[in-house]
């Protein structure tokens, strides 16, 4: 039995993993668009960043911020779409990602067109707001809120250039086996997790990983030894106690210097595994982890 947690973390494991086709056209020009369905949390957040939500008259399971989006009628999740609600509400578009590229198939011969926008990569954010932009005709408030992220992540690049003295390897975590370090689940090159970190000035240990988010063995954390574990447990009630036994359960990997060092770090927050317009808040939690390496906190 999958709990409410579990799920989204499937779901955004699935997205991600099948993201990575090649981009549509960022235009859709057909008919006025007032009646939307989001089919990801990430396009939700965008939509009411860019004062869209009128429009927004459904979206998947799995959206649950801004808090007011749980007003918004449900239309299932990636695995269970419920197909004959959406027919109901008469939608103009579906924007959703490459994940979601076999509703739109079953969509298309109803003339319900699904728009597919990438997801996995830091520059992907940006082009999903532009094409959100273009295709409800807001384009002011788009450019207004790519530059607003953009100038967040700069202003965070520029305070880590001026208080990081090194370069400290990380294992960006995203999954594993409850209470044990086995079939660990990490984030490569060409993800948005790894993309911040990097800019801020870390290395990912696994960033010449083929694919872009990976299951790996203990055996390769043992060779790569990274100096900083972040783990990402999406919504996850913390605690100290949580973090004394969470601590226990990388026992043994004890001989990495980031066991070592007690260099583990857990991000909890709802932002941190949706690519969308509070990115800049997991840039600024990966420059407090920065700062408490360096010794700046």
């Amino acid at each position: 039995m999958f709990t409410n947690k579990k799920w989204f973390l499937l779901f955004w494991l699935i997205v991600l993993g099948l993201a990575g086709c090649a981009k549509q056209p960022a235009n859709f020009h057909k008919k006025q668009i007032n009646r939307v369905i989001s089919l990801s949390p990430h396009i939700t957040e965008i939509l009411y960043a860019l004062n869209q939500q009128d429009k927004v008259i459904a979206v998947s399971d799995f959206c649950s911020y801004p808090p007011e989006v749980e007003q918004k009628e449900r239309v299932g999740g990636l695995l269970n779409p419920n197909l004959e609600k959406i027919l109901l509400l008469r939608p103009d578009v579906l924007l959703g990602t490459p994940a979601h590229a076999s509703l739109g198939s079953k969509l298309k011969a109803q003339q319900i067109p699904v728009i597919l926008l990438p997801n996995d990569r830091l520059e992907d954010i940006f082009f999903t707001i532009d094409s959100i932009g273009r295709l409800l005709d807001c384009r002011p408030q788009a450019k207004k809120l790519v530059q607003s992220i953009k100038d967040s992540l700069n202003y965070y690049h520029s305070v880590a250039q001026q208080s990081i003295h090194y370069s400290p390897t990380a294992a960006l975590i995203i999954g594993r086996d409850a209470g044990s370090v086995r079939h660990l689940t990490v984030a490569g090159p060409h993800t948005f997790l790894d993309s911040l970190w990097t800019m801020l000035g870390g290395q990912n240990i696994f960033s010449d990983l083929k694919v872009k988010y990976s299951q790996v063995g203990q055996e390769s954390f043992l060779l790569r030894k990274p100096q900083v574990i972040i783990e990402f447990k999406f919504k996850e009630p913390w605690s100290a106690q949580k973090d004394s036994l969470n601590r226990l359960e990388w026992q043994p990997l004890k001989g990495i210097p980031a066991i070592k060092q007690g260099n583990i770090f857990v991000l909890t927050g709802d932002h941190t595994l949706i690519p969308g317009p509070r990115i800049y808040r997991l840039a600024r939690d990966y420059l407090q982890i920065f700062k408490k390496l360096n010794g700046n906190e």
